[in-house]
C-alpha cells in the first residue's frame, strides 16, 4: 500500500508491482499476493489503497502449515506464537497461502529444489497443482537434486534470475 500510495514520487507504475520472496519470505510474498482477509491488511497506515500486487515470485516458501511435517516443526509455532496446531487450527489455515488462493489471484513463478530438508517439495507441489486447479498462470520451476537456498548457487542463481526476467515479459506487468 505504501509504494501504492507513494508511486508518483518514487515513479513507479502502480499496475506493475510484484513480489518475491525466499523461503519465510517466499511466504509472506505468497500471503501478500494471495489473501484478500481484511484481518491481515493491517493498520499500517494507506488506509483504502490497494494491496493488491500483479505477480507473484516463490522460492521454496511454505505453503501449508497445517500438514503433518508443518505441525511438527518448532519454527511454525514459534512463528504462530507458541500456539500448537491443536490449539490453534484456524490461525495455522490462516497461515497458509494455499487456502487463500481464488481464481483472480496473480501469476506465479514457483522454485523449488527436491531435495529440501527444511520445505518439503510437496509444499510447492500441492501449490502448482492448487494454481492450476484455479486456472491461475504459473510456472513452476522444479530444481532436482537441489536443496534448500539453493540459489545461493552461482549457476542456479543465473537460471532463476533468467526465469524471472521471462516471466515478468510474458505476466499482466508488460515489462519490456
Amino acid at each position: 500500500r505504501w509504494l501504492r500510495a507513494n508511486a508518483a514520487k518514487y515513479q513507479v507504475d502502480p499496475n506493475r508491482i510484484a513480489v518475491s520472496g525466499n523461503s519465510a519470505g517466499g511466504h509472506l510474498a505468497m500471503m501478500v499476493g494471495y489473501s484478500d482477509d481484511p484481518s491481515l491488511e493491517g493498520s499500517g497506515g494507506n488506509a483504502g489503497v490497494s494491496s493488491r500486487v500483479c505477480a507473484v515470485v516463490n522460492f521454496y516458501g511454505p505453503t501449508d502449515l497445517t500438514t503433518d511435517y508443518a505441525r511438527g516443526q518448532g519454527i511454525i509455532s514459534e512463528f504462530l506464537g507458541g500456539k500448537t496446531f491443536d490449539e490453534a487450527p484456524d490461525l495455522y489455515r490462516l497461515a497458509s497461502p494455499l487456502f487463500h488462493l481464488t481464481r483472480d489471484d496473480p501469476p506465479t513463478l514457483i522454485f523449488h529444489g527436491t531435495i529440501d530438508g527444511l520445505v518439503p517439495i510437496a509444499q510447492a507441489d500441492r501449490l502448482a497443482d492448487k494454481l492450476k486447479e484455479l486456472g491461475i498462470r504459473h510456472i513452476y520451476e522444479k530444481y532436482e537434486g537441489w536443496p534448500h537456498a539453493m540459489d545461493v548457487a552461482e549457476p542456479v542463481n543465473r537460471r532463476c534470475l533468467y526465469q524471472m526476467d521471462q516471466f515478468f515479459r510474458g505476466s499482466p506487468l508488460g515489462l519490456p
